[in-house]
């Protein structure tokens, strides 16, 4: 595993902060890994770049259409039936007998009753404001994103400068068996062994560089922008050293189920099924036709003599909706749909309430976690470490010790900065969870 990130590493290091090259560590000894530099590349603060991803992320941009057609559909709910006008000539004279023409003109005018149209545009209204909840989650949800993969890039680095800090103590112990061979206290293999514990060291923290740049990537690729994954990947500016806070998980809970957007949606799902009911109930209410109509008859001759004459007409028709009485699929299938609609709002609200405690016990365990460390676990393995190196330097400990206490030390500043990312992301799924937000680095 350890290769492949440094053939990684190796090849993608171009593209991003230079990698320092050790092909010669062993030969040269005590050759030290620099950090690389991100001077060359914008750097970025946790707001702007949540605020950059909410404007360009392309997820986003497709929850957002959804919204637009939601709402194209209410203009769509608003038409009504089309008026009609008819125009025709039922009589017409070619056999030139003297027989009067006679033409007529009709206006069909339909009319819903039951209040369809309103009902349809109240329930695509309904249906707008479930979309526009939807896309409120998707924000909340992409919001929780961004900010993981803007803790994963400092983590990558603080884990990375925690490895400098540990190869820096082990090029210590070189240096100190370099002394100690000059002037006789130990032989060649203590120093060779001093060295290939170095180097071994060495190439974990290539691997942790070649972290660096992936979470980098990771970070850059919520952008939805290509020149943001090269030369313009950004570089987040910040600090997993946040204060620990503190909860109450009930309250936490209460709010969740009334602010929580995907649960706003279930509850307007349910309101928008009611409507739909109350529009299959109106469909079955049967429709008018009003009609009016005008004819004009001309003057005959011969055998057809009589006077011209004007003609007013009007009707009034009634459709009947036997089959649709009958048969009321559209009734039934809107009242399952509302009992669906029931089901997933339960659902989604024992969901939410699981989500909040989850979170918040992942949370809580995170902070003792991080008190551990905050409380003086990192000063004592720094004074055990120089306690070691100390009585190694007189003789009064094997160089086995000393490279223990240094893994050790080692270990436990890798584990404080994960421990850190760990706090970090479980406020992050916490707030989320609880529908808050006030996450800074």
């Amino acid at each position: 595993m350890n290769l492949r990130r440094l053939i990684v590493a190796l090849v993608l290091c171009p593209l991003a902060s230079p990698i320092i090259a050790w092909g010669q560590a062993g030969a040269q000894g005590n050759q030290t890994l620099e950090p690389p530099s991100d001077a060359a590349r914008p750097h970025i603060t946790f707001e702007d770049y949540v605020t950059q991803v909410l404007r360009s992320n392309l997820a986003l941009a497709i929850e957002k259409s959804n919204v637009d057609l939601s709402k194209a559909a209410v203009t769509s709910a608003k038409v009504t039936p089309d008026w009609s006008v008819d125009f025709g000539l039922p009589v017409v004279d070619i056999s030139s007998q003297g027989q009067p023409t006679n033409f007529s003109t009709g206006l069909n005018i339909p009319l819903e009753l039951g209040g369809k149209r309103g009902k349809r545009v109240h329930a695509a209204l309904a249906d707008v404001s479930t979309a526009a909840f939807d896309y409120d989650d998707t924000v909340r949800q992409l919001r929780a994103t961004a900010a993981g993969a803007f803790i994963a890039s400092l983590s990558a680095r603080d884990i990375l400068q925690s490895s400098y800090k540990s190869l820096g103590q082990f090029d210590r112990i070189v240096e100190v068996n370099e002394q100690r061979l000059r002037v006789g206290d130990i032989g060649d293999i203590e120093l060779m062994q001093s060295r290939v514990d170095r180097d071994q060291f060495k190439i974990g923290v290539i691997s942790a560089q070649a972290d660096v740049y992936s979470a980098d990537l990771a970070l850059a690729q919520q952008l939805g922008e290509a020149d943001k994954l090269s030369a313009q990947m950004p570089v987040p500016t910040g600090r997993l050293e946040i204060p620990v806070r503190t909860f109450d998980i009930d309250a936490l809970v209460a709010g969740a189920l009334q602010k929580r957007s995907d649960v706003l949606s279930r509850q307007r799902g349910v309101q928008a099924a009611e409507l739909r009911i109350q529009l299959a109930q109106a469909n079955l209410v049967p429709d008018l036709g009003v009609s009016g109509s005008y004819s004009h008859t001309g003057t005959g001759t011969a055998g057809f003599v009589q006077p011209p004459d004007n003609t007013l007409g009007a009707s009034l028709s009634i459709n009947l909706p036997f089959s649709r009485w009958r048969h009321q699929g559209e009734l039934e299938a809107a009242r399952a749909s509302r009992t669906q609609a029931e089901l997933q709002l339960r659902a989604a609200q024992i969901r939410v309430e699981s989500e909040v405690r989850d979170a918040y016990s992942r949370y809580q365990a995170s902070v003792e976690r991080l008190k551990l460390y905050q409380g003086g676990v990192l000063k004592e393995a720094d004074r055990v470490l120089e306690g070691r190196l100390y009585a190694y330097q007189r003789g009064g400990a094997t160089l086995l010790e000393v490279i223990d206490a240094q893994r050790t030390s080692a270990n436990i500043y890798l584990a404080y900065s994960q421990a850190l990312a760990d706090h970090a992301n479980a406020l992050v799924t916490l707030e989320a969870a609880a529908a808050m937000w006030d996450v800074s680095f």
